[in-house]
């Protein structure tokens, strides 16, 4: 049976490396949920991954030709998509970087003297955001993104799953956003930009 997949996969492949469009598809529809799932689990972002899987299978058609050497494809695969991925990544943290010191230097500019100011006005309706959450989704908050907690360790300290933490973060950070924005209309707009990208 799994020389007969083993067949399958290499025929697929062959027709890939000759430019066979639809057996792409065929690979690409194959492939795609376990390396959607690798990828997720570093990112923790549904839009950052579909990008990192778009740039992957780019790669992968490019170099099409290399396929019918390949011995082991799902471990070069995962491979691939690891190497996009840290590099996504990299380049993200980079320009976030950037965008703060830009941020902090335009608010340095033209507001001299209100940040401290400002940065206590959004520290309050933050924490007002915090506490109008449901307990479970504000232990999560307050361990992940004020402790520094990573995934594994919250589910620990809180006894459940590492999925359950992710749900209650992604909810609590849906909530707090939407909390803090309709709070602070009366802030200049980069400084809502600046302490978004800070704290969130």
């Amino acid at each position: 049976m799994g020389s007969v997949i083993e067949n399958k996969v290499h025929s697929l492949l062959q027709s890939i490396a000759e430019g066979d469009e639809m057996a792409f598809s065929r690979f690409f529809d194959l492939y795609r949920p376990n390396i959607y799932t690798t990828v997720i689990r570093i990112t923790k972002d549904e839009w950052i991954t579909e990008e990192i899987l778009q740039d992957t299978f780019v790669k992968i058609w490019i170099n099409r030709d290399t396929l019918v050497y390949i011995e082991n494809i799902e471990n070069w695969l995962h491979k691939i998509a690891r190497n996009v991925t840290y590099t996504a990544l990299k380049r993200s943290f980079k320009e976030k970087q950037n965008f703060n010191r830009m941020a902090q230097d335009s608010i340095s500019l033209f507001y001299p003297e209100a940040y401290n100011d400002k940065e206590e006005q959004f520290q309050g309706i933050l924490e007002m955001a915090i506490k109008r959450l449901p307990p479970k989704q504000q232990e999560t908050f307050r361990l992940i993104k004020q402790q520094n907690f990573k995934r594994e360790q919250a589910a620990a300290e809180l006894n459940v799953s590492a999925e359950t933490v992710k749900w209650n973060l992604d909810q609590a950070m849906r909530s707090v956003r939407a909390y803090c924005l309709a709070n602070l209309k009366d802030l200049p707009l980069i400084f809502i930009i600046h302490f978004f990208s800070k704290y969130f």
